[in-house]
Parts: C-alpha cells; structure tokens; sequence
C-alpha cells in the first residue's frame, strides 16, 4: 500500500512538471526565483527547469545548472543509506549540501 502511494505521488509531480514544462513555460507562465528577484544572484537551483526541459528535447546545453543535475544520482543513494546507514547518510548529506552550496556561490562568482 505504501509502495502505491509513493508511486501514484511520483507519477502526480511527473505529470505536473510535463505540464509545467510543455504547457505552461510555452505561454509565459514561469515560476519566478524568489532568491534571484531579491539579490540578483543565481540560486544553487537557478537553471534547473530549462535544462531538463533542453535534455526532454534532446539537446545538450552548456551553462544551465549542471552541478545539481551531477548530484541528482546520489540522492536516491542517501535515502537508501538513511534506511540502513542514518550516520553515514547523514555525513553524506552534509557533504552534498555543502558542495551544493559552493556550486551557487562559485557559479555567480564565474559567471557558471
């Protein structure tokens, strides 16, 4: 039961980002970036949606937000290990969030 529930939750935010994606972003309705609007500098996520929207189109684009599409692969690993390993996974957690963070700084920093 909650194997279905996990799995029907996955499919509903799939199938909202395809609609976010094909429907929304074509007509000009675009969820803003509230840290970008305030500061002017780019978050750790900044760049997200249009490179998955590039990669569903097949295309390869530098200078969208690599550094978290590189991280994505570990964070099913960090929740597996949270099951079976919670110390580990969360020193690993910490890592990743603070490789993160150095990604959004080095990024506005080079212009990335």
């Amino acid at each position: 039961m909650r194997r279905h529930k996990t799995l029907l939750a996955g499919a509903g935010l799939l199938c909202a980002g395809l609609l976010y994606g094909y429907v929304l972003i074509p007509l000009g309705l675009r969820i803003p970036c509230l840290f970008r609007h305030l500061t002017g500098l780019r978050c750790p996520g900044c760049g997200v949606t249009d490179l998955c929207l590039e990669l569903l189109h097949g295309r390869f684009v530098p200078g969208y937000n690599w550094g978290l599409v590189l991280a994505a692969p570990w964070i099913p690993g960090l929740v597996w290990a949270e099951k079976h390993r919670p110390s580990t996974a969360r020193a690993c957690a910490w890592v990743l969030a603070a490789l993160l963070l150095a990604w959004g700084v080095l990024r506005n920093l080079w212009g990335v």
